[in-house]
């Protein structure tokens, strides 16, 4: 994948997790919500319906049919006990430890009313839920024992403890006068009008009868089954909210540090990017390791900032680039220092001698003989001939250089193309069947300078051999001398231009331009030179790919 496309990926990714961690702590917050709601109000049985219940109220187990064990848990919670009754009025099964039912009639059952009955329509089958008061059977046992003793008995006050209830004695002014038992807040008259059976609403249960003198018997006791919901609610309004807030500051937290994350994994490498383009533009092409990112040991960029690591790269092949360029142009200025200096020296030689003979020619003072003039004319026509050759050279590298020189290939038997370059010094030798494509004319000037060179540099009667052979898909022609050989110095530049300042008074047969020209003939036919020189001699070697 491409770095930008990486950079993408990333950052999507860090906002994914971002949007998911916001999502995910909304629904934590609403399930702890349902959570705490579930567990502190209770499921009130009374809105219940039989559409809600119809397909899963009754189990088979076995033989028997059985009210399902959710209902079951839901009528101990409503403080009351759930009966199955076939289309029959048949008990088939009911909840809670004792049948208060099994022993009425059909039509008792019928005629029973109490707060809180309901009953629901299933298939094949009715449920009937009958509230059973926690308060009654205490109330019973302390009604019968204060009607015929006027007193409540030790055991019975202790079991009133243990359950933190109270019996309360209220005259007919409704004036509380007795109280055994715990002490709760005096009732009004009218809250024993209260129907009872939403137990999870009232936080205590009582129950009264009048007494013969006119007074009332009271028995209050806690709700064991007391579970409001306003309370709860507000309760789980504020646990929501913490948990939200909290999630939302645990987020906030999060993001700061995802921020600081990013600021290291993106704004630091570009940081590091700038101040090594800034380095660039002052010339300063040195390697450079930021600590922060780099690895002190290997150098190589932390894992985190792998994403930068092409461009770290990039960076790293532009300063090779750019040094190596710059050293490139300096050793190119050196040359081009030294092409004018040698070039200046040679049309300045001859220019020299030019204007120094034609000086004398002028001259009134002195009769020259004839013999004189023609020596005169012959030196001045030589350095004439040699600026001549020198400018038409330089504007030939030139033109190689431009690629104005067009080729125009044959196909060459070089076994019979060869011999006429073979006299005295020169021994030409083709291994085999040797055909070359190439330009006829400048082929003949590449070796003419080779082998030119070869005599002129070495001790006369020096031998030269000139050799051709195939390989491979290509040609080589070699051209060796067993003369003293060529120093290190000037073959590192020995196809330079105008490398060599000739010296026109000692031989103005070259303009020193030969090699460089031959090397730029060869590269315009595809081919490459070589050059390895010692004490045995110099070897030229020439190749050329063949199609």
């Amino acid at each position: 994948m491409k770095p930008a496309g990486k950079l993408s990926l990333r950052f999507v990714s860090y906002f994914t997790i971002f949007y998911l961690l916001i999502i995910s702590g909304f629904i934590i917050s609403l399930v702890f919500f349902a959570i705490f709601i579930n567990g502190h109000v209770g499921d009130n049985i009374h809105i219940m319906t039989s559409s809600e219940i119809k397909d899963d109220a009754v189990v088979e187990k076995g033989e028997s049919i059985k009210i399902a064990d959710y209902l079951v848990k839901r009528a101990k919670e409503n403080a009351g006990q759930l009966y199955l009754f076939d289309q029959s009025m048949d008990i088939v099964d009911y909840t809670g430890e004792s049948c208060e039912l099994c022993e009425m009639t059909d039509n008792e059952i019928i005629a029973l009313k109490r707060p809180g009955m309901h009953t629901w329509e299933i298939p094949n089958y009715y449920l009937l839920f009958l509230p059973t008061s926690p308060v009654q059977p205490l109330f019973e046992e302390v009604y019968q024992s204060w009607k015929d003793k006027g007193e409540i008995s030790s055991e019975l006050l202790q079991r009133l403890q243990d359950k933190k209830a109270s019996v309360e004695i209220y005259n007919e002014q409704w004036d509380r006068v007795g109280v055994i038992g715990e002490g709760y807040e005096k009732l009004h008259k009218p809250q024993l009008l209260e129907e009872q059976y939403d137990i999870f609403e009232h936080e205590e249960l009582t129950q009264s009868a009048a007494l013969e003198d006119g007074s009332t018997l009271v028995v209050r006791m806690p709700n064991p089954s007391y579970k409001p919901f306003e309370e709860p609610f507000y309760k789980a309004m504020v646990l929501f909210a913490s948990i939200f807030f909290g999630g939302h500051f645990i987020l906030l937290i999060g993001v700061i540090f995802l921020s600081i994350s990013i600021s290291r994994q993106f704004v630091r490498p570009l940081v590091y990017v700038i101040s090594r383009i800034e380095r660039l533009t002052q010339f300063d092409y040195s390697e450079v390791r930021d600590k922060n990112i780099h690895h002190r040991k290997t150098g190589k960029l932390k894992r985190k900032f792998k994403l930068f690591q092409p461009v770290d790269e990039s960076l790293n092949n532009l300063s090779i680039r750019l040094s190596s360029n710059e050293r490139q142009i300096k050793h190119a200025e050196q040359l081009r220092e030294e092409w004018i200096t040698g070039l200046s020296h040679d049309l300045k030689t001859p220019l020299s001698s030019i204007f120094g003979y034609s000086t004398m020619l002028a001259s009134e003072d002195y009769e020259w003989t004839k013999e004189e003039m023609r020596i005169f004319a012959n030196t001045m026509q030589e350095k004439a001939t040699y600026m001549d050759a020198l400018i038409q050279d330089l504007t030939y590298t030139y033109q190689l250089k431009n690629k104005a020189i067009q080729l125009e290939k044959v196909l060459l038997p070089l076994n019979v193309w060869l011999p006429q370059f073979a006299d005295e010094q020169v021994s030409v030798k083709v291994y085999g069947n040797v055909m070359l494509e190439a330009d006829d004319l400048l082929l003949k000037r590449i070796l003419d300078n080779l082998i030119t060179n070869a005599k002129k540099y070495t001790p006369v009667g020096t031998k030269v051999s000139v050799e051709a052979q195939n390989i491979g898909k290509g040609v080589m022609l070699t051209i060796a001398d067993q003369g003293p050989g060529i120093p290190q110095e000037e073959l590192d530049n020995l196809f330079e231009r105008y490398y060599r300042g000739t010296n026109t008074t000692d031989d103005t047969t070259g303009t020193g331009l030969g090699l460089a020209i031959t090397k730029q003939l060869i590269d315009l036919h595809n081919g490459t030179i070589s050059v390895r020189s010692g004490a045995e001699g110099t070897v030229f070697d020439l190749k050329f790919n063949c199609k």
